[in-house]
């Protein structure tokens, strides 16, 4: 149940700070720390790594670019001194992205999203644990908190959910409700016949698709991304009839 990690990042203080709070996380190791992404590309070369903590700012190569040169992405939690980067790192499909300074709390919660993306990943191989299949039955209907009030949603008017940090956004025609939760949770409730997770940050109704155009799906007046990784899982999914 150990998760390896890799560190980039062109500053020392930065890189001993993070692996000091990989070093606080039982689940987590410390398995290579790099000065820039030449040292971090040989790693994921020759390593397994399961989760990278990517700096972006740094001279020749930036963390963005070397993203969108790798194949396969190891989950990645992206670092940056500004918050402008957040939308590229959305679409490169990130699990979170960190502000500097680092704080541990918020360090803490972006290693556990981590984690279970790579569990989501491969859930017949969670380092080592046997997984039990989700029981789903014909849910009609969800309650959800928000604020003070329980909320009840019919599952076929949901149109999607997007994951924010630790909330997710619970959007139907009418209404939009932020709820404390994990879209994790949502996607083992929900009808796995009618709800596709498409990205790691949204799940979204089949049914309320208007139109896909590359790698973003239209309902009404929102865009979604669909993620390299989910996209044939998810195509194979609406083309179940083989018509297309």
């Amino acid at each position: 149940m150990i998760y390896k990690c890799l560190i980039v990042d062109d500053e020392e203080p930065a890189r001993n700070l993070i692996r000091s709070y990989i070093e606080k996380i039982p689940d987590l190791e410390a398995a290579a720390v790099c000065k820039n992404v030449m040292e971090a590309k040989s790693v994921l070369l020759n390593e397994e790594i399961d989760i990278m903590f990517l700096d972006i700012q740094m001279p020749e190569l930036s963390g963005i670019e070397f993203l969108r040169m790798l194949k396969k992405i190891p989950a990645t939690v992206l670092i940056t001194a500004y918050s402008n980067y957040a939308i590229e790192g959305y679409e490169l499909d990130v699990v979170d992205y960190l502000l500097k300074p680092v704080e541990f709390g918020r360090f803490y919660k972006a290693a556990t999203k981590a984690i279970d993306f790579v569990k989501k990943q491969d859930p017949s191989a969670q380092k080592g644990e046997t997984a039990a299949p989700a029981e789903k039955g014909s849910v009609k209907q969800i309650f959800v908190k928000a604020d003070k009030e329980i909320l009840k949603f019919d599952v076929d008017k949901i149109i999607f959910i997007e994951s924010q940090r630790e909330y997710v956004k619970i959007v139907t025609a009418k209404t939009k409700v932020m709820t404390l939760q994990s879209l994790s949770k949502f996607e083992e409730i929900l009808p796995a016949e009618k709800f596709a997770r498409v990205h790691r940050s949204f799940i979204v109704n089949i049914d309320t698709i208007d139109k896909i155009i590359g790698n973003t799906i239209f309902i009404k007046e929102h865009r979604i991304p669909i993620s390299r990784g989910q996209r044939q899982t998810f195509i194979d999914m609406i083309n179940k009839d083989k018509l297309f």
